[in-house]
């Protein structure tokens, strides 16, 4: 077992080190620009869509549409893509909405966010991208899952659009992916 634990508080990872009793805080690794550019998105999102204590309690109703996507995903993350895919399709219920405002979208996203980071474990970009898919899918009307690609070396990506707006990655994460795959509502 480790003797060494980190947290993530304000920006900055803080760990504790059992063996010499010391703290220690140090910024974003240096080496993952995209992870430092997400979180403090994802964080000025938080500030601004949840501006008051009382907001970082999402509704019940939302709270448990995110439980039931996540279980989903969690259940489905050793299918192949399509596999996942078909699964999605098959989950399809109801209808979007015609037309969302922008407010609206960023308000969802935040929530879904907030939720996600209260998980245990962040999931990898699919199962997320999934998860969102199905959480996000009653909601706004234009949803797509895209999945791109980079080389070299060769990596591959997950996340959710709506239009021009990114909604379970930060932009700067994704730019520099060629989008191979395309799954729209």
């Amino acid at each position: 077992m480790s003797d060494i634990f980190h947290a993530w508080s304000n920006g900055r990872w803080i760990s504790l080190d059992l063996q010499s009793n010391r703290y220690s805080m140090a910024g974003t690794s240096a080496s993952c620009p995209e992870e430092r550019e997400r979180l403090t998105a994802t964080t000025a999102k938080l500030r601004d869509c949840l501006s008051s204590p009382p907001a970082f309690l999402p509704p019940l109703h939302l709270a448990w549409r995110y439980a039931r996507a996540a279980h989903a995903a969690r259940f489905i993350r050793s299918q192949t893509i399509a596999r996942q895919l078909d699964f999605l399709r098959a989950s399809r219920r109801g209808t979007a909405p015609v037309s969302m405002g922008i407010e609206t979208i960023h308000y969802y996203a935040s929530v879904f966010q907030h939720l996600r980071n209260l998980r245990f474990c962040r999931p990898r970009c699919l199962e997320d991208s999934v998860g969102g898919y199905l959480f996000f899918y009653p909601y706004i009307a234009s949803l797509e899952l895209l999945v791109g690609v980079k080389q070299p070396p060769f990596r591959a990506h997950a996340w959710l659009q709506s239009g021009d707006l990114i909604l379970n990655d930060a932009k700067r994460a994704v730019e520099d992916y060629s989008v191979i795959l395309r799954f729209e509502k």
